[in-house]
């Protein structure tokens, strides 16, 4: 009898992956659900001293205390080595629309709502810190520069938000409106949120001549971390995204500011891709109205965002 190697078609894969949830194996595999510190997008198991978190909707997982992250597939590999491949695409299959129970707890749970508007919610949260969870996640996983992050910290743009930095929206006086939160597993605004603009001027110049802006603040932080004319006349702002219309006013009261400024520049530091394209135009219009004059810098090794450009650059010092 002819051997034939057992091959998963891509089909297969792909209802196994969508159909059978990562918290199912960590459940049977005696895992438990960590009720206080999950949520709807990350439920966090643990077995003693291993914890891992399982996100993506359950398609998704990463190991707390490691590196290994993956697919139910990597997972089930993690949770047992000794399984033949053939053996773990047979156990998932018959998993297929189990519902882990984790999920269905968490999915129940009265979801918590905080009515308290950005600025009081703000106010409660501590600074950030050398060596915090906030300072790490930044400094290790971002590589942005350690002064970088301790200037943003003095200037009071950013605040220690446990699971996520929390980066500061203000308006004209300096008022905090919104706020832009990023973390491992944090990418949102505040809710009750009116996006302006992120605003970071590391030096103390009464007027700003260089105005940087970019779509996200860690991006603005990357792109300060990056310039070789960091002079104390330039912000780095970001929009947290889409500009609606409060930050398309703010953007308008600098360049107005600006145009009697001489060499006045407004440098555009958005993504390098269409989207980042499409935010350019639109600020290459602003500045045109404003009659300010405008030009665009892109990451140096044309990286999608000039944070990316930071890692890079980690990972071959390495």
């Amino acid at each position: 009898m002819k051997y034939q190697r057992f091959r998963l078609s891509d089909e297969d894969r792909s209802k196994i992956i969508s159909g059978v949830s990562c918290a199912t194996l960590l459940e049977r595999g005696g895992y438990r659900l960590d009720k206080a510190k999950s949520t709807r997008k990350c439920l966090k198991y643990r077995d003693g001293a291993n914890n891992i978190i399982v996100n993506h909707e359950g398609r998704g997982w990463w190991h707390a205390n490691g590196d290994e992250k993956g697919d139910v597939f990597a997972l089930m590999r993690h949770l047992h080595p000794e399984m033949a491949w053939r053996d773990v695409c047979l156990e998932l299959g018959r998993l297929i629309g189990v519902e882990p129970e984790g999920a269905v707890y968490v999915r129940s749970r009265p979801a918590a709502t905080d009515t308290r508007r950005p600025a009081e919610r703000w106010a409660q949260k501590k600074l950030l810190r050398r060596g915090g969870k906030v300072w790490n996640y930044l400094v290790r996983e971002r590589c942005l520069p350690e002064d970088v992050v301790r200037r943003a910290a003095m200037k009071g743009c950013i605040r220690d938000g446990y699971h996520a930095a929390w980066f500061a929206h203000t308006d004209a006086d300096g008022n905090v409106c919104g706020v832009e939160l990023r973390g491992p597993e944090t990418h949102m605004c505040l809710g009750g949120s009116v996006k302006t603009l992120f605003r970071f001027q590391p030096g103390s110049a009464a007027q700003v001549r260089r105005l940087v802006v970019c779509e996200a603040a860690i991006d603005a932080l990357s792109f300060a971390a990056l310039d070789p004319v960091r002079t104390p006349d330039t912000m780095y702002c970001s929009t947290g995204g889409a500009m609606g219309p409060e930050t398309v006013a703010a953007l308008r009261a600098h360049l107005a500011d600006m145009r009697q400024v001489p060499d006045a520049v407004l440098i555009v530091g958005t993504d390098d891709d269409d989207a980042g394209d499409d935010f350019a135009d639109t600020l290459y219009g602003l500045a045109e109205d404003a009659d300010v004059a405008f030009d665009r810098r892109l990451p140096p090794d044309r990286s999608k965002d000039f944070n990316s450009t930071l890692q890079n650059m980690a990972a071959r010092a390495a």
